[in-house]
């Protein structure tokens, strides 16, 4: 005799549901004939969750899923380079949701940190478990009492994947000043938007099944904003969204693909916070 298993609810705050659209595009991916990337856990979640997750399926184009998949390569493409550089590094995943970097990462060397709110935490923890040197922890990064909780033996990088375009641009100011006043010689990657590209991200969020309170609020009109918020912040480099290897994009995503690049909709900024920056 059978047994039907009892969904997990989904009970998470407006935004913190939006970290189901990413893990949904890498259960999309991973059923495909040539994957970019396998991801087993994020198969599991989608079937394990009590989540109408034929929102997503039904109204998103696919270039939206891709564009997913495209932003996690690249983010493993850089914290790969950082260890390389720095083997025994600190990473801390700000906002990580149910991402799997970690796993696809599989060092035995880096201190890895997970953050984000209790309720994603503790969702997390259903799937995903902490290990030696993987650990969580249950804050808003705004408030930075957790940066105690951080252990550096060598240099650090704070990612961060579709989480600081929810949140004021003042905020995010904020907060990168206080990580250049706690951290020294340290590295942060995050994805921004345009303001066309969160007209656009927006719609996307409504197409999935979401309400307008998980809607991006910062769109960013000019990347050397970020390096004129304090002295010590370099803008080190600038990664275009679709500019990944091994997409096999048809022609209409690739014409999209193209336009999106081309105008800035959404792309990556990699920052080095030092003070020698001072000197520059």
């Amino acid at each position: 005799m059978s047994s039907i298993k009892t969904k997990i609810k989904v009970e998470l705050g407006d935004i913190q549901k939006t970290l189901l659209m990413p893990v949904w595009a890498r259960a999309v991916e991973s059923k495909k004939d040539n994957p970019i990337l396998v991801d087993m856990t994020a198969l599991k979640i989608i079937e394990a969750v009590d989540f109408d997750f034929s929102q997503m399926t039904d109204n998103l184009p696919e270039i939206s899923q891709i564009a997913w998949i495209a932003r996690c390569k690249r983010f493993d493409l850089i914290v790969n380079k950082f260890l390389s550089d720095n083997p025994d590094g600190t990473v801390v995943n700000i906002g990580c949701g149910l991402d799997t970097s970690f796993e696809r990462i599989n060092s035995i060397s880096i201190r890895w940190y997970d953050l984000d709110l209790p309720d994603v935490i503790e969702l997390k923890k259903k799937f995903q478990k902490e290990t030696d040197n993987r650990k969580y922890i249950s804050s808003s990064f705004l408030d930075t009492k957790w940066f105690d909780n951080i252990v550096i033996n060598d240099r650090i990088l704070l990612i961060a994947a579709g989480v600081f375009v929810y949140f004021k641009e003042s905020e995010i100011r904020d907060f990168v000043i206080k990580v250049a006043d706690r951290f020294d010689n340290c590295e942060m990657f995050f994805d921004v938007t345009s303001p066309k590209g969160l007209e656009i991200a927006n719609q996307v969020i409504h197409k999935s099944g979401l309400n307008s309170r998980s809607f991006f609020k910062w769109a960013l009109t000019d990347k050397s904003i970020i390096s004129s918020w304090d002295r010590r912040i370099s803008l080190v480099n600038t990664y275009h969204t679709f500019r990944i290897e091994g997409l096999g994009l048809n022609d209409e995503n690739k014409n999209i693909a193209l336009i999106s690049d081309s105008l800035d909709i959404q792309y990556m900024v990699h920052l080095k916070i030092s003070k020698t920056c001072l000197t520059k």
